[in-house]
């Protein structure tokens, strides 16, 4: 990673499974629980066991592998869980991403376990060596399922080496639909003319554009229950990411150094929040590290989430800090009934 410094129980009733497997089903879901009365709490505030099994669910379903190929982004989504808008200019390296994919090669069954390995960011098409991660990912995990995710502003402008590479990989494109007026039904026909397979993240080339965003607060202080945390989070252990040498088992948290160098805080990471590439001796060992929570867990808020209308960040430390407010509402003397997902 970027350094931080630098660089269960069974919940008292269930949810309908979300519709996808993606993030956004599981947004969709806890807002159907509330909407039918299944013990949602005041507005903002998720119902704790429809978040509960929402996650429960997703461990059932393999995990994705993700990796950020560039920090920033073109659309600066307000509260983004990779924090692109906080995030300096930052391009992976080829050469460090094929040592790890070496690293990684050598684990028995890893092209079979992930559900996809997802190149992602910030915006992945402002890499200027994309096609050159698409097909260094497939040379080294051969049958290993490979995507793409781009809010698409930049499709029409990738030139046929581009293409050549996702068409060659077998790597599809994964568009993920913003309220920004863009075509992304006509994005995905220009894909398909390229002989590359192409959809909506929920699967859908008719989806619905992404109308919400999910805001958890994170707590500087680090005083929230891991376990808590962990039990209704909608990415710990069904979103891995790849990170510097490491495999973490969500994205927010592996990316907590952006914060740190853009406001000053002093989040951490300690050993147990992720496995080391060269350490990696079976796929048993990323399934194991997945299904636990994590020091790293008390850092984030979950009782606190909360669905935001989407729109343009303004970069500000309330977009993902715990408020003032919200410090309060946590320490009030019923907290720890909010606090529980469970």
């Amino acid at each position: 990673m970027r350094p931080a410094s630098a660089s269960a129980e069974t919940p008292p009733h269930a949810c309908p499974r979300p519709k996808s497997s993606g993030w956004w089903g599981y947004v969709d879901s806890r807002a159907r629980s509330r909407q039918d009365g299944d013990g949602g709490g005041p507005a903002g505030r998720p119902a704790s066991s429809s978040a509960f099994m929402a996650h429960a669910l997703h461990l059932l379903s393999a995990p994705t592998l993700d990796v950020d190929v560039v920090s920033h982004c073109n659309l600066n989504c307000a509260s983004c869980y990779h924090f692109s808008p906080i995030a300096r200019p930052r391009f992976l390296s080829r050469q460090s991403y094929e040592r790890d994919l070496e690293l990684l090669a050598r684990v028995e069954g890893a092209d079979a376990y992930f559900r996809g390995i997802f190149l992602m960011g910030g915006e992945p098409l402002l890499h200027p060596e994309l096609p050159e991660l698409v097909l260094a990912t497939r040379r080294h995990l051969p049958t290993a399922k490979l995507r793409i995710t781009s809010n698409g502003l930049l499709l029409r402008s990738m030139g046929p080496e581009f293409w050549d590479a996702l068409r060659g990989a077998g790597c599809k494109l994964i568009l993920t639909p913003y309220p920004i007026g863009l075509d992304y039904e006509g994005l995905i026909a220009l894909a398909r003319s390229h002989g590359v397979e192409a959809g909506m993240a929920g699967g859908s080339a008719e989806g619905d554009a992404v109308s919400r965003f999910l805001r958890t607060p994170l707590d500087e202080e680090g005083l929230q229950d891991r376990t808590a945390s962990f039990n209704s989070c909608p990415l710990g252990g069904c979103c891995l990411q790849l990170l510097d040498g490491k495999i973490f088992p969500c994205n927010r948290g592996a990316l907590l150094g952006i914060v740190n160098e853009r406001f000053g805080t002093e989040f951490t990471h300690d050993p147990d929040d992720y496995l080391e590439l060269s350490a990696l001796c079976s796929v048993e060992d990323i399934d194991r590290m997945r299904r636990r929570a994590h020091p790293m867990c008390r850092y984030c808020a979950t009782s606190l989430d909360e669905r935001i209308a989407w729109q343009r960040s303004t970069a500000t430390r309330e977009e993902w800090l715990l408020r003032a407010d919200e410090r309060q509402l946590l320490e009030a003397p019923d907290a720890g009934e909010a606090r529980d997902p469970r």
